[in-house]
């Protein structure tokens, strides 16, 4: 596995990632396939235009295998997955907010999101922040991975916008880097 910056090259891999990994189920995939596929395609390329630097992944054999989008902000809260990079990004901020996560589905993908969380830390003070924020609402995945890394969760319950007008109870995992 090899660590990249990603780019717009990236595109149609990362759309694929994240319509095999979250979109899949019947409701889900009627929907993938009748709106948000195009609403995650913007987001993607929104992403990789405006702020490239937060955009990494893993690459093996020349296929994407995992990414995360890191998003510089000011404040700890749940920002809707579904969003704009200019309606939540500030430079001056110290915490990388993860916008966005994806693994290939198989036998490696704990493996793939361990290196992609391991490589969150670098990332992050690569861009400024000495802080990262995750916001899960139901990812027994992730929530493995920033356990044995010492994210703290909240203890508050919020409400997160996982997609245009659906709302989620979540918390949010924060580690101090």
């Amino acid at each position: 596995m090899n660590f990249v910056q990603l780019d717009i090259s990236f595109h149609q891999q990362l759309l694929q990632l994240e319509g095999d990994m979250y979109w899949t189920s019947d409701t889900w995939k009627t929907l993938w396939d009748k709106e948000a596929k195009k609403k995650f395609d913007d987001l993607i390329i929104d992403y990789l235009t405006h702020f490239p630097q937060g955009c990494f992944g893993l690459v093996e054999n020349d296929e994407l295998i995992g990414s995360i989008f890191l998003l510089k902000v000011s404040e700890l809260k749940p920002i809707p997955y579904v969003s704009n990079v200019h309606e939540y990004l500030n430079e001056k901020g110290n915490i990388a907010y993860v916008s966005f996560f994806v693994v290939k589905k198989g036998d490696k993908d704990e493996t793939i999101a361990r290196e992609l969380y391991k490589s969150a830390e670098d990332v992050a003070q690569s861009i400024g922040c000495n802080k990262i924020a995750v916001v899960i609402n139901e990812s027994p995945l992730e929530e493995e991975i920033l356990k044995n890394y010492l994210y703290q969760r909240s203890t508050e319950e919020y409400q997160w916008e996982i997609y245009p007008g659906m709302m989620v109870p979540c918390h949010i995992y924060s580690l101090n880097i």
